[in-house]
């Protein structure tokens, strides 16, 4: 046995209790809703706008990372370290393998996506999805908040909870492939705006998840998530500013 695993066993959480699967789900998704609404309505939402978006972002990384903390660090209930967060642990050959592969499973969650789209009929839930990241214009200040929060914050926030909370707590009690559906399927639903991107969702957390088990550190998977994110800020931001046709609502 490795030093590493040798490590993360040691400091490995007791088998948790439901109850912590309840709190993680009610207090980071169910909270991240209810604040999202209600944020929504304060602000008088009836088109996605930066601010909107930064709101957004802003909630999920509260919400997602607070829970977290809150319900799994401070109650002793998850290990920064067994996880591999904190102190930060990731080789350089996870790190290249993390890139590669995201990138590689862009064509295949892109057909995923638009096959499972298309059994709504249309492509709005898609559209929507998209003004969240882009607004009506180019702009510096957008790309840069727009690439830090949706591109990087927002991914570190999502994996330590589905990936650093909800996975290990599915992984602590039953085997890796209950683990891995699991968790991969309450990403899914958390990204229920549209068919496709749930199925899309659904298909990043399956390879998130596999990654994790065997890196034995999240900042492998986390590497991925911001890889995925970023290549779609880049994208839309590049279309943006230099073929905004394409982006007409």
């Amino acid at each position: 046995m490795t030093e590493t695993n040798s490590t993360v066993l040691k400091t490995a959480p007791r088998v948790p209790a439901w109850r912590d699967l309840i709190l993680y789900v009610v207090i980071g998704g169910g909270g991240f809703i209810v604040a999202s609404v209600i944020a929504g309505a304060v602000m008088h939402v009836e088109t996605m706008t930066l601010p909107v978006s930064l709101v957004a972002y802003t909630l999920n990384i509260v919400f997602f990372a607070g829970s977290v903390l809150v319900v799994g660090v401070a109650r002793g209930k998850l290990s920064l370290r067994a996880i591999g967060f904190f102190p930060p642990r990731l080789s350089a050959q996870w790190f290249g393998r993390a890139i590669v592969l995201s990138l590689a499973l862009l064509p295949l969650r892109g057909v995923v996506g638009l096959l499972a789209q298309s059994v709504s009929g249309d492509l709005n839930g898609l559209q929507e999805r998209m003004n969240l990241i882009a607004p009506a214009s180019f702009t510096w200040f957008g790309f840069i908040a727009t690439l830090l929060g949706a591109g990087i914050l927002v991914p570190i926030a999502e994996e330590l909870f589905f990936r650093g909370a909800l996975f290990t707590w599915f992984r602590t009690r039953y085997n890796f492939p209950l683990a891995l559906l699991a968790s991969s399927a309450l990403f899914a639903l958390g990204h229920l705006d549209a068919l496709g991107v749930v199925a899309s969702s659904f298909v990043l957390a399956l390879a998130n998840a596999w990654v994790f088990e065997k890196s034995k550190t999240l900042w492998a998977p986390i590497i991925m998530h911001i890889t995925t994110n970023s290549f779609a800020v880049l994208l839309i931001y590049g279309a943006l500013a230099f073929a905004p046709q394409l982006l007409e609502r």
